[in-house]
């Protein structure tokens, strides 16, 4: 979720976090497919699509583990931001064992996961920057938004951190209020206030059921269910 990442800086939501617990998501409560959204932009009160996301979720076994191969590909119309995370995780709980980003058609980070450690590399410009991170318990991988926040054990009121690491910003915290539910289109949907800093949290949607990412609203930008995701994969 970079490109939604990039608009939060900003953006000032000013929602205090109180009384949030240690969580650990559900993998298997998630739905498998594959889905499309259209990116949304807010102009002088009139909406205007800006892009696509693709995103797939698919169940695999690796290296005897049951794991969720899991997708998400944007690409905004205009050329100027297209990139694809391709994420394997754990099922039992969507702990990370590998990412893969490829920024504007090119490789741009490897990550492999282990209990301890997170290693691989990433693009700085055009160099090849070595990652290699000793890790002091279990963290979730910083770029899954979405899938993340729908498989917690979302409840009325609840309130929950959740460690991450990101390759560009470290170590930190997703944080993740339920602030009620809605409709959304046909399903209910829980209506959360996540992100990774408290000053900066989005309204993210996710559906009662099936467990599912619906949408997402940050100030000017939105992201829904619907269009055309042709060319992504």
């Amino acid at each position: 979720m970079k490109y939604l990442a990039c608009l939060l800086a900003g953006l000032g939501a000013q929602l205090a976090v109180a009384q949030s617990i240690p969580v650990t998501p559900d993998g298997t409560a998630l739905a498998l497919g594959d889905v499309c959204y259209t990116i949304s932009a807010t102009k002088n009160g009139k909406e205007y699509a800006i892009g696509t996301t693709f995103q797939s979720v698919r169940r695999e076994q690796v290296d005897g583990v049951d794991a969720l191969a899991i997708v998400v590909h944007q690409r905004m119309f205009d050329g100027t931001f297209e990139m694809r995370d391709s994420l394997v995780v754990r099922r039992a709980d969507l702990r990370p064992i590998r990412l893969d980003t490829d920024r504007n058609g090119a490789p741009h980070v490897h990550l492999d996961y282990t209990a301890n450690r997170v290693n691989g590399w990433k693009m700085v410009g055009h160099d090849k920057q070595v990652i290699d991170v000793a890790l002091n318990g279990p963290v979730w991988d910083g770029n899954l938004w979405g899938e993340t926040f729908a498989a917690l054990p979302l409840k009325d009121g609840g309130s929950y951190r959740l460690p991450v690491y990101q390759y560009d910003t470290g170590k930190g915290s997703f944080i993740v209020e339920v602030t009620g539910k809605r409709a959304f289109g046909a399903s209910d949907a829980w209506v959360l206030k996540a992100g990774l800093k408290e000053d900066q949290l989005v309204d993210y949607y996710v559906g009662v059921s099936p467990r599912i990412e619906l949408g997402y609203a940050a100030g000017p930008s939105s992201q829904h269910l619907g269009g055309d995701c042709k060319g992504l994969h």
